[in-house]
């Protein structure tokens, strides 16, 4: 039998994955009933930042009182948390006690264990209380264990397909988006130093995200900067302008994959990524997308694949069915979640 009410708590922003994900639970015929982290813990002002970085705060407590109302009223069988937890202790105590046969889970797209560790000590705290938690590293599963978790499993990123798509770009949008070499992502001081060797090396690389203006490497990428970070219609439409588009995951986050991972070829963009195991067992190297270890090895490929149309288009083609076929959209990654976190 499914849950009769789930519990949705996250950020509901159109612009945000968690709230696609959310949606796809509603798509697949879930009674869902969402709590919005955002109107508490990310306010535009200083708090949000106290919030986010320590976990206290008039927003914590904000939340605390939205969450055990909505337990109260609706009784769930099933709360589901998306990534990064602010409930405290207290909270889940409370919850346990109000509904002892509730299940709580927690699906985990952050690094809780990487270089921003500091920020999720309510997450190694709190961990016990979960009956289950998805995580995205495999070395993530020994550290939850650690932390008293009862249940951990492997899940990756994925993406929506109503959403991330292959689109029809207006003559303006394409006068306006498309370019040979693309790149959509926050600044990191790996990512300036290839993207600034491709430029000095003859690649001109449209560069669109947050923190790149006056960082390491600026004065090369300055030229080629579009905007700052993009989402919704206009990085879909971007996505599909690009002739090619390069992928680096975060590796302050120990990432492996992310969702730009699928997003990218989802877009039927040509997608050139960074190598790392996980990449090479989700798409077949050479035939569904590219892989690079070093720049020079990037610029190298990158010149290739620009002269090489035809060879590109069908790498395009073939990573685009793939995404489709192997089971990487949201309603395959939400059904496996509850497979595991709910029916078993």
């Amino acid at each position: 039998m499914k849950p009769q009410l789930i519990l949705y708590i996250g950020s509901l922003s159109p612009n945000c994955n968690c709230y696609k994900r959310y949606k796809t639970l509603l798509d697949l015929g879930y009674n869902v009933v969402g709590i919005d982290i955002d109107k508490s813990i990310y306010v535009k002002n200083i708090t949000a930042s106290i919030h986010h970085r320590f976990s206290i705060g008039y927003g914590i407590y904000k939340l605390k009182q939205q969450v055990i109302k909505a337990v109260d009223e609706l009784k769930p069988d099933l709360i589901w948390v998306d990534n990064k937890p602010y409930l405290m202790e207290s909270t889940l105590k409370k919850i346990i006690k109000k509904l002892p046969k509730v299940k709580l889970i927690n699906v985990v797209t952050d690094d809780a264990n990487g270089r921003y560790r500091s920020y999720w000590w309510v997450t190694r705290k709190t961990a016990k209380y979960y009956h289950h938690h998805f995580v995205q590293r495999t070395e993530n599963i020994e550290e939850y264990y650690n932390w008293g978790a009862k249940k951990v499993d492997y899940c990756l990123r994925s993406f929506d397909p109503n959403f991330h798509k292959i689109v029809t770009l207006t003559i303006d949008e394409k006068k306006q988006f498309s370019c040979n070499v693309g790149f959509i992502g926050s600044y990191e001081e790996e990512r300036a130093e290839f993207i600034a060797y491709l430029i000095k090396n003859g690649v001109a690389v449209n560069v669109i995200g947050d923190g790149w203006i006056n960082k390491k490497y600026w004065s090369t990428i300055a030229p080629h900067f579009i905007s700052k970070g993009v989402y919704s219609d206009e990085y879909v439409k971007r996505l599909n302008a690009m002739q090619i588009a390069v992928h680096f995951i975060r590796v302050a986050n120990r990432d492996q994959q992310d969702s730009r991972t699928f997003e990218i070829p989802a877009c039927g963009a040509f997608m050139i990524a960074q190598r790392t195991p996980v990449h090479e067992k989700l798409f077949d190297e050479n035939k569904e997308a590219v892989f690079f270890d070093t720049k020079e090895e990037l610029l190298e490929k990158v010149k290739y694949y620009l002269e090489n149309v035809s060879e590109r288009k069908a790498i395009a083609e073939a990573g685009h069915a793939k995404c489709f076929t192997a089971g990487y959209t949201h309603s395959d990654r939400l059904i496996d979640v509850l497979n595991k976190g709910w029916y078993n």
